[in-house]
């Protein structure tokens, strides 16, 4: 099973589809004028900041999740206690720097979302996900995803995340990943609410696979193949 935590400054996890970094600011730094060629999804897990782009500046204070379309020139700038967050680059890309004022019109910017509700960062065909909670003693339904990995970051709670029929436990700050087609699931342990933020790259239809159980302790798939490949066999 694949985990790591968001203490664990630099890449945490990645593939052809995405790359997911931990990073952090010091007090008052900046980032300076960036870009990429890949949507990006931000999770600002510590202090306040601001994100400025060409035309406007947003407050942020963690815990926040951010959007920002391919091609979008920003700089993110720390706060007086600095910051702390996750960039996941879908497909997995470098930033680039970008001139202090960048005059090609691009469409899309940043959205920034909040992680104390259902918040979605908009679909793509790069990239979806957001915010994903779980009542106490809840377990979602085993699943997997045609050609799309995905990555769970685990915000608050205990969870039992089962993986193609193993079990490990998470806790707050720890990091999963699933990558494509590995069966999972996920089963709140804990006392209260499990929360979680994750990312699903690329973005593909349908989007989840399901399963049915059968009398050997095997599960064999039930949602149809749109992409022409052979289904795996049963397995657990």
């Amino acid at each position: 099973m694949h985990r790591s935590s968001i203490h664990d400054i630099g890449l945490l996890a990645s593939d052809e589809t995405f790359a997911l970094e931990s990073m952090r600011l010091e007090a008052n730094s900046t980032t300076g004028v960036v870009s990429s060629e890949s949507d990006l999804v931000l999770l600002f897990t510590q202090g306040d900041l601001q994100i400025i782009t060409g035309d406007r500046s947003h407050s942020v204070s963690a815990s926040a999740q951010a959007y920002i379309n391919a091609g979008v020139s920003f700089e993110i700038i720390a706060g007086d206690s600095g910051i702390a967050y996750l960039i996941a680059s879908c497909p997995g890309s470098a930033l680039e720097s970008s001139p202090s004022s960048d005059p090609k019109a691009v469409t899309g910017g940043v959205t920034i979302l909040r992680t104390d509700r259902y918040d979605r960062f908009p679909d793509s065909g790069l990239v979806r996900g957001g915010m994903f909670y779980l009542d106490e003693g809840k377990v979602a339904t085993y699943h997997s995803h045609d050609a799309a990995a995905e990555v769970f970051v685990f915000l608050k709670g205990d969870c039992d995340a089962k993986v193609d029929g193993e079990t490990e436990r998470f806790s707050a700050d720890e990091v999963l990943y699933v990558p494509a087609e590995e069966k999972h699931e996920l089963a709140n342990v804990g006392k209260g609410r499990l929360e979680v933020w994750l990312t699903v790259t690329p973005n593909v239809a349908p989007s989840h696979t399901f399963y049915d159980e059968q009398t050997d302790g095997t599960w064999r798939r039930t949602t149809p193949r749109l992409d022409g490949l052979d289904s795996r066999p049963p397995s657990k």
